[in-house]
């Protein structure tokens, strides 16, 4: 998945690793106990030191690196943690990253902050890879002109073959809204198969979809209330949202980061 944000400068990972870098030689101080003890940063600060750079600050905490505090901002419709250090002079953009585990801290919580009511999203009209009745369902968003949701699919057709409690329920639309690719998605929703489904990614010729089915206009509405802009985008069943043609592994791996989650309704 593309990450948000720009590289990280070796300037900002310098400090990253800094400040949570305790001197051999300490007496009793901050370190020693809470940093909370010494140092503080309300929400009202917060709001001063960011000014105009984001559109709301949501919430302040400290964050998993030792002198720096996480501000939960938004910013153009999204939700994105900010990294204040305890002088307040300085606001880190970049990324924390765990190397003991190599986990992307800094975005699991994009994901975490960006959850959505997954029983928004109905299933009626998707495309089922997998069984049904699976306990575990992940929506996915698949514009049928694009690789890289084509991609995707060869993927999950490997998930659900190794793992049967898993299903993919794939709703095609226009990403760019164009009269075309709405009538070879709406093709795809009437036919109701699979195999309809690779024709398109294939671009092979489908009939046309006279079923008066709503299901790609009702796709279309679900991705402008929820800014899906991106394809393919899969919804998991805790409300993250999940840009991009992950690997088996890594969607597994979030899968089991939330395998007690509400499943979506049908």
């Amino acid at each position: 998945m593309r990450s948000i944000f720009p590289a990280v400068p070796l300037a900002a990972l310098l400090l990253l690793f800094a400040v949570g870098e305790a001197h051999p030689f300490t007496g009793d101080g901050c370190a020693s106990g809470a940093c909370t003890d010494c140092h503080s940063l309300t929400r009202d600060e917060a709001v001063k030191i960011l000014g105009s750079t984001v559109d709301n600050v949501l919430s302040v905490k400290p964050s998993p690196v030792n002198g720096l505090w996480e501000v939960a901002v938004e910013k153009a419709g999204r939700r994105l943690p900010l990294y204040v250090n305890f002088s307040k002079e300085y606001v880190i953009t970049g990324q924390i990253l765990q190397m003991s585990t190599k986990k992307n801290l800094t975005e699991s919580r994009i994901l975490s902050m960006n959850r959505i009511d997954v029983s928004q999203i109905p299933l009626s009209g998707a495309i089922v890879v997998g069984k049904k009745d699976a306990r575990r369902r992940i929506i996915v968003f698949d514009d049928p002109n694009c690789p890289h949701c084509a991609k995707l699919h060869e993927t999950t057709k490997e998930i659900v073959a190794k793992n049967p409690d898993v299903a993919f329920f794939v709703r095609p639309f226009p990403r760019n809204n164009d009269r075309p690719t709405h009538e070879k998605a709406l093709s795809i929703v009437c036919a109701g198969t699979i195999r309809a489904l690779e024709d398109g990614f294939a671009g092979k010729p489908l009939p046309k979809g006279e079923c008066g089915s709503k299901a790609v206009d009702e796709s279309i509405r679900i991705a402008q209330r929820f800014n899906i802009r991106l394809t393919p985008t899969m919804i998991f069943p805790d409300g993250r949202v999940v840009p991009g043609a992950l690997g088996a592994d890594a969607i597994l791996s979030l899968l089991d980061e939330d395998a007690d989650a509400p499943q979506p309704k049908k």
